[in-house]
């Protein structure tokens, strides 16, 4: 079974959120929005080796800055799904075979409800109950013994970055060299394994391979539920550490893996993942136990290039994982429906993603190639101002720091949208949560532009103000010659200003003698000569909207 959605209310720094997740899941956003409360609730609550987590006075939310409005009441409903029709009569979950229920394609599943009450007392009682398909109580005996069944067979293990991991207790360094005996004797059979497989790769490159999972896993990423110690980690075996050759190695073991009919090998690359994963400190997993893997921030102390080949490791071994990320490098790695972002609102913490079969061919090709591959940075921002061309991006950005907005600080990204098409950038923008804000040329193309705009909002309870912004001029060019500028484009073109000539053979000149993008920003910095006076009321206007959507519209 799997972990197929988390209801949280009232817990940490979620007032409300619901997820429904897949097997592969990496969460985005900004700090404070929920991505650690998540973590931290899944962590507690499915920690193998532990008794049943009860919940604390700390556990319970309150605004952020007035710990006084605290809440009372926290509850939790996490719905495991079965993988198949017929897993709940496996052998494996007899235990758990009063709890079942049959739902959506067949498919039966167990829902696990956790509730915290904080009594007058200040005391606070944590109750588990399992719910039936009409989301009403069981009447069950021995809940917590069924409630343990659950984290014996799906605990969760969580790894994160070395540096901000809880510590080892003393006792943990006297378990070294059993440690260092096991591991070698497990990368052993794993290399004669892998070694009698029909694939080209040498028997140096497969250890090598091994050898750079093993650096991977005990120097850069530990179980956060590991014992804890007043020692720092020591590491060991600092070669690993910037051995380009392990890392491409590692690259190759990771193509080997991905390659048809390779299940044995990845099933082989579990178990050495287990035994590295116990090695570090965390309570045995039984061995029908299918772990769900928390991924903390990967990229904290990779380079991107064994980021990269990390991730590939990662992402071959056959559990469900969650894995929040700061990095565009990383999410240009990661399937567009593997991202979901997670947005604080007014009463809650929104989940956006896009759902397979939301995007037609064309449409997932053009955001693959111009947001998630060459933009991916532009998924962590608030929102996004769509322009034409290369000649806005220079620019706006300028100007509008000129007065005094700083979109990078705002989350703003500016992003040109001619080679990849509008539609298809709305559309995902509006699916992931990101607002909006489109600028458009006066002439036919920025009309039709515009029409597309309309087309989104209309029925959106959005008005044209909101969203849109069209240049009353054929583009960018002849409006800023038009608001004060002329002067710019006289000196590129070489044209003296006493001559009088159509603006459109002007700025034609000044384009073959320079280049779109630099009149852009010639004009910017003539601009901060002039004065903020001299940026035209309609960009400024813009900008204001701009920041308006990036501020959560003033409001959440």
């Amino acid at each position: 079974m799997y972990l197929e959605r988390v209801e949280i209310v009232g817990f940490r720094g979620i007032n409300r959120l619901s997820l429904l997740l897949n097997e592969s899941v990496v969460l985005i956003g900004e700090n404070a929005w929920g991505k650690s409360s998540l973590l931290d609730a899944l962590t507690l609550l499915f920690s193998p080796g532990s008794d049943l987590y009860s919940f604390k006075l700390q556990d319970f939310h309150y605004p952020m800055g007035n710990e006084v409005a605290r809440q009372e009441h926290l509850h939790m409903v996490l719905t495991f799904c079965a993988r198949e029709v017929d897993s709940p009569y496996m052998s494996k979950f007899r235990k758990l075979s009063p709890l079942w229920v049959k739902g959506n394609g067949g498919l039966s599943r167990i829902l696990y409800r956790l509730e915290g009450e904080v009594q007058k007392e200040g005391n606070v009682v944590t109750t588990r109950s399992f719910l039936d398909a009409a989301g009403h109580t069981m009447e069950l005996e021995h809940i917590d013994e069924l409630a343990r069944e659950i984290v014996r067979l799906h605990p969760v293990l969580r790894l994160r970055d070395a540096r901000f991991g809880r510590r080892f207790r003393q006792e943990t360094a006297q378990l070294q060299e059993q440690e260092n005996e096991a591991l070698s004797q497990q990368l052993a059979r794993l290399a004669e394994e892998l070694e009698c497989s029909p694939q080209k790769l040498s028997n140096k490159d497969l250890k090598q391979g091994l050898q750079a999972i093993h650096a991977l896993l005990k120097h850069y990423f530990i179980a956060l539920n590991a014992k804890e110690s007043s020692e720092n980690i020591h590491y060991k075996d600092e070669k690993y550490r910037h051995n380009t050759q392990l890392w491409q190695s590692l690259n190759y073991l990771n193509q080997l893996i991905s390659e048809p009919e390779s299940r044995n090998m990845r099933m082989i690359l579990l178990g050495v993942f287990s035994t590295l994963i116990q090695a570090r400190g965390t309570e045995n997993l039984d061995a029908k136990a299918v772990p769900l893997l928390l991924i903390e921030d990967p990229e904290s102390r990779l380079h991107p290039i064994m980021l990269s080949a990390a991730w590939g490791l990662l992402s071959n071994l056959p559990l469900q994982k969650i894995t929040t990320t700061n990095s565009g490098d990383l999410l240009s790695l990661v399937p567009l429906e593997s991202v979901y972002r997670l947005v604080r609102q007014s009463n809650r913490v929104a989940a956006f993603r896009i759902e397979s079969g939301e995007l037609n061919i064309q449409e997932r090709r053009r955001i693959s190639f111009h947001i998630r591959l060459n933009r991916a940075s532009s998924l962590f921002a608030r929102s996004w101002l769509l322009v034409e061309g290369e000649t806005e991006v220079w620019l706006l950005t300028e100007l509008a720091r000129q007065c005094g907005y700083h979109f990078e600080t705002e989350g703003i990204k500016v992003i040109e949208f001619a080679q990849s098409g509008l539609r298809p950038l709305l559309k995902y923008a509006s699916k992931m949560g990101i607002e909006w804000h489109v600028l458009v040329d006066g002439d036919d193309a920025g009309k039709k532009y515009a029409d597309t705009v309309r087309s989104f909002i209309n029925g959106g309870g959005d008005s044209d103000r909101e969203r849109l912004t069209q240049l009353p001029a054929l583009d960018m060019e002849n409006f800023m010659f038009k608001e004060g500028f002329s002067r710019v484009y006289y000196e590129a073109a070489g044209i003296p200003a006493n001559v009088h000539m159509p603006t459109r053979k002007i700025i034609s000149k000044a384009i073959q003698h320079s280049s779109k993008p630099d009149l852009a920003i010639e004009v910017a910095e003539r601009a901060g000569v002039m004065g903020i006076e001299s940026i035209p009321p309609l960009l400024k206007r813009m900008f204001s909207r701009i920041l308006w959507l990036a501020r959560g519209r003033a409001g959440n």
